[in-house]
Formats: C-alpha cells, sequence, structure tokens
C-alpha cells in the first residue's frame, strides 16, 4: 500500500503544527516508539489495503448527526475513534475498520475490528499501554515514517481514514457522521479542550478537501453536516 508524498505532505503538516503548537520533535519520537512496539507483531498494512481497494467505503466521524444517518449503509465501514462505540450501539455490528489515536473509549479496543493505530507526541502513554495488548494492528504517524509505522497522510482519526482510503485504492469514499461545526457529548464529558477540538474539526475539512483534489473519490457530499 503506498504512503503519501511526504514532499506534498510535511508543508501541510508543519502548517498544523504551527497553527496548534505542536511539538514535531515529540511526533517523531512517538513514531520510533510506535515502531518499537510492534516488535514482534505483524503489520497489517496488506489486510488493510485489501479490504479497501476497489470498494465502497464508509466513514463515520463521531458528530451528533451520526446515530440517525447508519441505515442501509453499504460498504466497508470505517469508524474514526469513538464513532465505533455508536454505530456498535445502533446497528448492533463492530466497523470493518476502526481509526484511532486512542483517546476514545475504551471498549472500542476490544472490538474485533482491523485497528489503524496514530503516534502523536501527545498520546505516547496510552501508545506505551494499549499496543502491547493488540495482536495485530497498522502503526500510522503524521511525520516521517519509520519501519512499521506508515504515513498514509491525514491528521484526524475522520479526515485520515479518507486519505487511508484514498491510498488503498477505494472505488467510491462515502462521509457520515462528519459535524465539522459540532463538538459531541462525548467531547465535553471526557473533557477535552473545545476550542482546540473546534479548529481540529477545521484543519479536518480542510484537508478532507485536499484529499478530493487529490483524487479521492468521494461520493455523497451532501451527507456532509
Amino acid at each position: 500500500m503506498r504512503e503519501i508524498d511526504l514532499g506534498l505532505w510535511m508543508p501541510i503538516y508543519m502548517r498544523i503544527a504551527a497553527e496548534l503548537g505542536l511539538d514535531v520533535e515529540a511526533d517523531r519520537e512517538a513514531t520510533i516508539l510506535m515502531d518499537r512496539l510492534m516488535t514482534g507483531k505483524e503489520d497489517k498494512t496488506d489486510e488493510l489495503e485489501y479490504l479497501l481497494k476497489n470498494e465502497r467505503v464508509i466513514i463515520l466521524g463521531n458528530g451528533p448527526s451520526l446515530p440517525k444517518n447508519l441505515e442501509d449503509l453499504h460498504g466497508v465501514v470505517i469508524a474514526a475513534d469513538a464513532a465505533a462505540s455508536v454505530y456498535k450501539r445502533v446497528v448492533r455490528k463492530e466497523p470493518d475498520i476502526i481509526v484511532t489515536d486512542l483517546d476514545g473509549p475504551p471498549d472500542i479496543l476490544e472490538m474485533g475490528s482491523l485497528k489503524v493505530v496514530h503516534a502523536h507526541g501527545d498520546n505516547m502513554d496510552r501508545l506505551r499501554k494499549f499496543v502491547p495488548l493488540m495482536k495485530e494492528l497498522v502503526g500510522t504517524t503524521q511525520v516521517e515514517p519509520v519501519g512499521k509505522v506508515h504515513n498514509f497522510g491525514g491528521f484526524t482519526d475522520g479526515d485520515r481514514a479518507v486519505f487511508i482510503s484514498m491510498m488503498a485504492g477505494a472505488k467510491s469514499v462515502v462521509l457520515i457522521g462528519m459535524d465539522f461545526d459540532s463538538v459531541t457529548e462525548y467531547d465535553i464529558l471526557a473533557g477535552k479542550d473545545l476550542i482546540k477540538k473546534r479548529k481540529k474539526l477545521e484543519i479536518a475539512k480542510w484537508l478532507i478537501e485536499i484529499a478530493g483534489k487529490m483524487g479521492c473519490p468521494l461520493e455523497e457530499v451532501s451527507k456532509w453536516r
């Protein structure tokens, strides 16, 4: 499965890092940590590509509109972090793939879905705690890839799922529950910085627009809320 062109991606990432005050070197440290934690684990990137290539992909964001838009989904389902819990509660099924940086509800780690786990400077403690418990996964980063840790593009779980689908050769991509102007009850209860969360939602929308210009086959933009 091909990775993002770093010549294209790194200027985008550096702009995001400057806007949010991210520690770029901490992101690189997290990438090295993730690669070390994956020692002895099978890199499931080939399986990820197999699931997505030439398929209609449904990407679920954890926006307030998600629960009412989960009927009659036809395609491979990717849930962005906490959206997996909503999907399982409403549909009583697990998504095919979960894209997460491990800050969502703990029940997603118990699901049998293929997990794409993201390493960044702010989640190294969660990586140390949870990655050793996982038998198989795909590791990702937002800086230069190292070993078994890949950069397919994307920054938040939702837009990263879009880039992953594009890089895997999906036939089409549908977005559901991508409420770029709303935070969820989960964000509030989890005590997240809502100002920073809203900035990240703006960045996610911008990155999905970039993916569309790069050729990502977004099928139903009308489903954006």
